[in-house]
């Protein structure tokens, strides 16, 4: 009888811990659900502050840029408008296939999406930004030639050939890296939302 009392009473015990160890396991898996998806939104939110940040470029800088020019340079011929032209015109097709892979993506909410969805969304956003690319690829080397002519007044000026493609240089460079970081922040939030579908 007494045996009987103190394996009832381990058994309680045991119960008891096997419940705690539960409810303990419930908290960390909360916790790190909670992580997960704080992580996701600032991943997310980089990209969409980058989308931001273009279409502020965009649709005001390069309209801006290309009417200043175009008031300066009117008088002188198509060399200097046809470049204002160009500018504008680049921007209005810049914003353009930026928001077509921005709504593409649906950033805010990939989060609450199935694996699937998720995926299916991902992968068109990566296809619109290769195509974005390629279209603006033309362009933008126009821009970048007719620039270095601009700056150095069409004469051989090493100087300011040098610094202009430079610079240019330095830009295009920060534009594929920021785009990379975003591919690989969008790799991350799938393997995040894989996760958190388990």
């Amino acid at each position: 009888m007494t045996q009987q009392i103190i394996d009832s009473a381990e058994l309680q015990e045991l119960k008891a811990q096997f419940t705690l160890l539960d409810q303990k396991l419930d908290q960390q898996r909360i916790i790190n659900e909670e992580i997960l998806k704080e992580s996701m939104n600032r991943k997310l939110s980089r990209v969409e502050q980058w989308y931001q940040n273009r279409f502020r470029t965009s649709a005001i800088a390069a309209p801006i840029v290309g009417i200043i020019f175009l008031t300066q340079f009117i008088g002188k011929g198509f060399p200097y408008w046809g470049f204002c032209l160009l500018i504008i015109a680049t921007g209005i097709l810049e914003v353009i296939l930026n928001k077509r892979a921005y709504k593409a993506l649906d950033a805010a909410n990939l989060p609450s999406m199935s694996m699937t969805e998720a995926t299916e969304h991902v992968a068109r956003h990566k296809h619109l930004r290769k195509v974005a690319n390629s279209i603006l690829a033309l362009p933008l080397i126009v821009l970048i030639v007719w620039t270095i002519l601009i700056a150095s007044d069409f004469a051989w000026n090493l100087t300011v050939i040098t610094i202009t493609v430079f610079a240019m240089g330095v830009t295009v460079g920060l534009g594929i890296t920021q785009q990379r970081a975003n591919k690989k922040r969008l790799d991350e939030v799938l393997q995040q939302i894989e996760m958190l579908k388990k």
